[in-house]
């Protein structure tokens, strides 16, 4: 038995071949039986000479033939359409000449089983043709009796309105039931095209459901891996976002003490922006004075410089005082000499010479004075010279030392300068890192405010990650019962397998 037909109740007659079949078998043995029968009347009445020979012999050849073809047709086919329409035609032949020629009654009422047999067939062209045929027949049959003058043709005349009444009804029959067969075959069809419909529907359906419950349980299965996944990555984000949240509050503890350094730091500016005002004002201050001791060491080297060409004109004339004294210290020894000389004279010349000699021991003493006083201002100019010479020496240091001190004043000045320029500078980056200062100190303010937020976010984010773990857990579950009824279904719609495998052929 087919798969397809596994719990479907086989039907005999539910193929036309079959039915075909059966009516060819009864319609072939039902017209036999009537051959027969015709030849055992046709020669029961021509043994009591009712029958002529001729028409015996013809209507019993006629019969073995239409027998003989009928059953060799039934044999090679018997399912074939066109038996019915041969054994039919062969029976109305032999039906119409007996009923002409050698008819009564009996051969009337005759073709009512066979037309009522060809009624299966649900053919009502072949029920229209037949049925008009034999009524054509009895209506010659009735013309003939009456030509002959027959007895009892009243009742011949009800014989033909009965026979034609049940030919009617015969035919009617056969229409009625051909419509009541083509309505119930047709909508036995439609059904079934829509149940074939519907059957495809399902059964691709079904295909599209095992399909996509194959590639779903595969889908449940990745998820399920997935989920996994997910829920050891949101432990693992749960983990770093409260080791996270750890943090931002230190960062914010960290940050509030940047803010508290920052507002210090900020305060020491301006304080630094004070000093350095005032420290450039100080400068200034100082780069006047250098300048005016710049402008004094000037004057002083000047001055320094005509005090040493005085003490070079000093010792010059000191040199030239000290020649006088040297003149001076000569004549007082000449003198002295000359006073030694005159006082032997005046020695040598005895009384005579007394007072010459007391003017010259005068003269002696006044030249020895005048040497002593030489000596003196030779000693004198001597420490004079020296002294003019230390001072010169003196003035020419002290010269050195104010061009030094000029050259130290004129660098200490331009240092001073580039101190007042550093300073400037340094001031205006002092004002540049305040205004630094406290726009960092806003900028941290906010970024306070902002670890403050992301601190409440961290933990709400902490709170929904272990929520959010907690769900992964669950849908992790429903994966696994969901799994089971996939595999469930998958199982159950298998059953559709041995529906879908005829449907691919």
């Amino acid at each position: 038995m087919d798969k397809t037909n596994q719990g479907v109740k086989e039907r005999k007659y539910n193929d036309k071949a079959q039915r075909n079949k059966a009516i060819n078998w009864f319609m072939l043995l039902g017209t036999t039986i009537l051959y027969v029968v015709y030849a055992f009347v046709l020669l029961n009445t021509y043994r009591i000479h009712a029958t002529k020979l001729w028409i015996t012999a013809i209507i019993i050849l006629l019969s073995g033939i239409a027998i003989a073809i009928n059953w060799t047709v039934y044999c090679k086919k018997p399912t074939s359409d066109k038996l019915g329409w041969g054994s039919q035609t062969s029976y109305m032949i032999i039906y119409s000449f007996y009923l002409i020629f050698a008819g009564n009654t009996f051969v009337r009422i005759s073709v009512i089983p066979v037309l009522c047999a060809a009624i299966l067939f649900y053919d009502l062209k072949l029920s229209k043709i037949f049925c008009l045929w034999t009524a054509i027949v009895n209506i010659i049959y009735t013309i003939v009796m009456m030509l002959s003058k027959a007895d009892n043709m009243t009742l011949n005349y009800m014989e033909l309105i009965i026979m034609l009444l049940t030919l009617n009804t015969i035919y009617k029959c056969t229409d009625i039931g051909h419509r009541f067969s083509y309505d119930m075959l047709h909508t036995v069809k439609d059904q079934q095209k829509l149940q074939n419909e519907m059957l495809v529907d399902i059964l691709e359906i079904a295909k599209i459901v095992q399909t996509k419950t194959t590639k779903s349980n595969q889908l449940v299965q990745n998820l399920s891996e997935s989920t996994e996944i997910v829920n050891t990555s949101i432990s693992e984000i749960s983990a770093t976002t409260q080791a996270n949240a750890i943090n931002i509050q230190e960062q914010n503890v960290m940050t509030q003490s940047i803010q508290q350094s920052i507002n210090q730091t900020v305060q020491r500016s301006e304080e630094m922006v004070t000093v350095a005002n005032n420290s450039t004002e100080s400068i200034k201050e100082g780069l006047q004075i250098m300048n005016h001791l710049k402008e004094q060491s000037t004057y002083i080297a000047s001055a320094n410089e005509l005090v040493v060409n005085s003490m070079q004109r000093l010792q010059e004339k000191t040199k030239e005082v000290h020649d006088i004294a040297n003149i001076i210290f000569n004549i007082s020894s000449q003198t002295n000499l000359l006073a030694l000389n005159a006082s032997i004279e005046s020695a040598r010349a005895g009384e005579a010479g007394k007072g010459f000699a007391v003017v010259a021991d005068e003269i002696r003493q006044l030249a020895e004075q005048t040497r002593k006083s030489t000596e003196n201002i030779t000693t004198i100019i001597e420490e004079l010279n020296q002294n003019a010479i230390e001072a010169s020496n003196n003035v020419k240091e002290s010269i050195q030392s104010t061009d030094n001190q000029g050259g130290l004043i004129a660098t200490a000045s331009q240092s001073f300068e580039k101190i007042n320029d550093n300073v400037l500078v340094l001031s205006d980056n002092i004002e540049e890192i305040d205004h630094r200062l406290i726009e960092l100190a806003k900028a941290n303010n906010h970024i306070v405010d902002n670890i403050s937020q992301l601190s409440a976010t961290t933990e709400e984010i902490m709170a929904s990650s272990e929520e959010a773990a907690a769900i992964s857990e669950k849908n992790l579950q429903n994966a696994d019962e969901t799994k089971e009824y996939l595999s469930e279904v998958i199982e159950t719609t298998k059953r559709f397998d041995k529906y879908l495998e005829p449907t691919h052929e």
